[in-house]
């Protein structure tokens, strides 16, 4: 069901003119925005539009990337700006919760943000993201991601980059070495995977310390993916490990979902890199978690790239705040505050407990609590929230929030 959103005041009936022999029509000014779609014919209309406009030439490309997003996906919000019935800009916002440990984080991505050529420079990308940040607030997520060049447009609606991941950059020559060291077992062979492997690739990534929750099987859709490569390690036990590179038109020369045992996913990714030429390096997606992959390369000579992890903003306060009450030891009464800014005053948030309160701008908050991609102590980091937190909660700080392949958008 659609909800639709007023943009501009209502436009006067439209009155014919005569200009020289033609009749023209005064264009009706009003737009709206909607959240959701109102019937299967607008959701095809909204996604052709948007189709040709991200993969154009190539009908159906953008949904067979999303297969997350685009089926059957109760959580997956679209927001489109309408000038009368054309759509002219558009995002996605896909409301999720990430586990981390025993704990639950309620989140919202924004991705496929996009304005019709025709119409941009009229802050018609700022308003359909700030309909989805809205939306966000409406539903009780606590943290807002994005992945986006555009600093400008972001940076303007108090996002900021934050937190962190890792890239290793591996070739064949770091693989062999790190496999001297692993060590894997004759029996094990590697294989493209078939549709029977995705339950066992599931089961396998239920063992991180950080992922996106899905329901049983939700997972294997996925494999319709275009151009993503999916090897996996097995022996007469079972699936050992897998990994998997590319997924559409994006992270083509990126390993970003690999799990199991270290020896097995190694030979995954040997396998990718010999599947991978003339290219002759990949690049390894890695969380903040220690992990004996990643151990096992760096051993080996991997060079690592540190990066920020997303654009980051608070969406519901009360919501982000009862989630870190949840996660932190000693935690009580937690209130977080976004104060308002006046002018160009930047953003600050206010945390208050029964500790104390303090006040930090929203990189430094999102540092703190999540890590940082810079050469900071992420225990420096983590000590401005002691006033307010307390020093129980600073040994489970920063909280290894990561986002992997096919859960990014």
């Amino acid at each position: 069901m659609a909800t639709t959103r007023k943009n501009a005041q209502p436009a006067p009936p439209d009155t014919p003119l005569d200009q020289g022999g033609w009749i023209a029509l005064r264009a009706d000014p009003e737009e709206r925005i909607t959240v959701g779609f109102s019937s299967i014919q607008e959701r095809r209309h909204v996604l052709d539009w948007l189709n040709e406009g991200l993969r154009d030439g190539r009908p159906g490309r953008l949904v067979s990337e999303y297969p997350l997003l685009f089926e059957r996906n109760a959580s997956a919000i679209p927001v489109t700006l309408w000038s009368h019935t054309t759509p002219i800009a558009f995002c996605m916002l896909w409301a999720v919760t990430f586990r981390v440990g025993v704990h639950r984080l309620r989140t919202g991505m924004i991705s496929l943000v996009y304005t019709d050529p025709g119409f941009r420079g009229r802050g018609h990308a700022s308003d359909v993201v700030q309909a989805a940040i809205d939306e966000a607030t409406a539903l009780e997520l606590g943290l807002l991601l994005l992945w986006s060049d555009v600093e400008a447009l972001y940076s303007g609606l108090d996002f900021v980059e934050a937190g962190h991941e890792s890239l290793l950059v591996i070739d064949a020559a770091t693989v062999e070495r790190a496999l001297l060291t692993e060590r894997p077992a004759p029996s094990l062979e590697i294989g493209c995977a078939t549709p029977s492997d995705w339950l066992e690739i599931e089961r396998l990534r239920g063992y991180r310390t950080c992922q996106l929750e899905f329901d049983p099987g939700e997972l294997a859709r996925s494999r319709s993916i275009p151009d993503l490569e999916v090897r996996v390690a097995s022996d007469a036990t079972g699936l050992r490990g897998f990994a998997m590179r590319g997924r559409g038109d994006d992270l083509v020369e990126v390993v970003h979902e690999w799990g199991g045992d270290a020896d097995a996913a190694l030979l995954c990714c040997q396998a990718l890199l010999e599947a991978n030429e003339p290219w002759n390096e990949l690049f390894l997606m890695t969380p903040p978690a220690q992990d004996a992959l990643s151990w096992s390369l760096r051993q080996a000579g991997a060079h690592r790239v540190r990066k920020r992890l997303a654009w980051m903003r608070v969406a519901s306060p009360s919501a982000l705040a009862a989630d870190l009450s949840s996660m932190l030891p000693g935690v009580s009464g937690l209130a977080i505050e976004v104060e308002p800014t006046a002018g160009a005053t930047p953003v600050r948030i206010r945390l208050r407990s029964a500790h104390g309160e303090t006040r930090l701008d929203p990189r430094s908050l999102f540092d703190a609590l999540f890590g940082c991609a810079g050469p900071e102590d992420p225990t420096e980091l983590a000590r401005a929230l002691e006033p307010c937190l307390g020093r129980a909660a600073l040994a489970h700080l920063p909280i290894p929030l990561f986002v992997w392949g096919l859960e990014s958008i």
